[in-house]
């Protein structure tokens, strides 16, 4: 006898549904709300601000998502950039203009992570 038929069918549903992972809930409702403007939003931390205004002014996106993953610290970060400056352009090509852009900024992080797209 396994230890599942030990657990009633309602109670292993049950707690199918309420499983959540916690790793994710404190950055989706952050990426899911983005309203572009060249004012950044006043949630984002001044690294966070800095990154935000040096994109927006280069690419004039349609979406734009700045986030410190380090913890605050600024050593790591996500961003996502989407924007008619990709447009015809490889996912390198626009992640070299990325670089490019932020070349200094990277010189004092540990990681990105890029997400870019061309807007419509």
């Amino acid at each position: 006898m396994s230890l599942r038929s030990l657990i009633p069918f309602a109670q292993r549903a049950t707690a199918a549904r309420s499983f959540q992972p916690r790793f994710l809930s404190t950055t989706l409702p952050r990426l899911n709300s983005v309203v572009v403007s060249a004012t950044p939003p006043a949630s984002l931390n001044e690294g966070e601000k800095h990154l935000y205004t040096r994109l927006f002014e280069k690419f004039q996106p349609s979406k734009l998502v700045v986030e410190d993953i380090s913890g605050g610290c600024g050593s790591m970060y996500q961003v996502e950039v989407v924007s008619p400056a990709f447009k015809d352009l490889s996912m390198v090509k626009q992640h070299r203009l990325v670089n490019e852009t932020l070349k200094e900024e990277i010189k004092g992080m540990h990681g990105i992570r890029l997400t870019t797209k061309a807007s419509a």
